[in-house]
């Protein structure tokens, strides 16, 4: 898919889409929702309590979770990610793939410096995670898959498969939103070791599939790992102080491909 159709296509779906806020107090600086606060002083974590769940007993982690936009579930972005519906534009029907692929090469595009900085150079490797459904067990593919062969500038990187279920039992550790560092493996090591690697994934709710497959790869030698995943789920109604107020900002503030929680103006701002 090249930029202008990206372009073109994402435009109509813009409403679509909610701006994802950039670190600061009270922006969980992993996954940019709501950290809850500490305790003893008051003042917010730096990192959300689903995140250092996440994170703990692995190989290592990625600090770098790119969300293109936040969502909830009462949304039809969620639903083309879930639900897994296709859209209705102005040119009639849209499939539910080439939104997702639009997407992604929209933002890539705008923002592949934003990507790479974080990731200390250029990316040389693409990665998916596969299903890990417990109810679709060996099911090795995913959306995912899809939209990176069609997004011009990520396929040329794309490697399939990198990383595979490991093991079935896996599945409901990940579902009840545990990471694990066996979840995952490599199927091709030697594409790994050293690599700059771009790690694409569709919905991120807890981060136990993104953490732990960054663990693998991590264990496999990545030099770095740098997440993009198209949404950043936020409940709203939690009891973190901060998520309310991150989607009330969210819908307040109109989205815009320029921006990105990494070079987004508004960084440093309060909620």
């Amino acid at each position: 898919m090249i930029m202008g159709d990206a372009e073109a296509f994402t435009r109509e779906f813009l409403p679509l889409f909610r701006p994802v806020p950039p670190t600061r107090p009270g922006v969980c600086r992993i996954c940019h929702s709501g950290p809850n606060n500490a305790g003893h002083t008051g003042e917010p974590w730096a990192t959300c309590a689903s995140c250092k769940r996440t994170t703990m007993n692995l190989y290592g982690h990625t600090p770098h979770v790119v969300p293109i936009s936040l969502t909830t579930r009462n949304t039809q972005l969620y639903d083309v990610l879930v639900r897994e519906r296709d859209l209705n534009g102005a040119g009639g029907r849209r499939g539910r793939g080439d939104f997702l692929a639009a997407t992604v090469a929209h933002f890539y595009h705008r923002h592949v410096r934003c990507l790479e900085g974080l990731a200390g150079g250029p990316f040389t490797l693409v990665a998916t995670i596969p299903s890990n459904d417990p109810e679709l067990p060996a099911r090795p593919l995913h959306i995912m898959w899809e939209v990176v062969e069609k997004v011009g500038a990520l396929a040329p990187l794309w490697r399939p498969p990198i990383l595979l279920e490991a093991d079935t039992t896996f599945a409901p550790v990940l579902a009840d939103r545990r990471s694990h560092r066996d979840a995952f493996r490599i199927l091709w090591p030697g594409w790994v070791s050293g690599a700059r690697v771009l790690l694409v994934d569709d919905l991120f709710v807890s981060g136990a599939h993104v953490q732990s497959a960054a663990s693998a790869l991590i264990e496999s030698g990545a030099a770095a790992v740098v997440a993009l995943v198209i949404a950043r789920l936020i409940n709203p109604a939690s009891r973190s102080p901060h998520s309310a107020g991150i989607w009330q900002e969210a819908c307040e503030r109109p989205f815009s491909f320029a921006h990105c929680c990494v070079c987004d103006p508004a960084r440093g701002t309060g909620a």
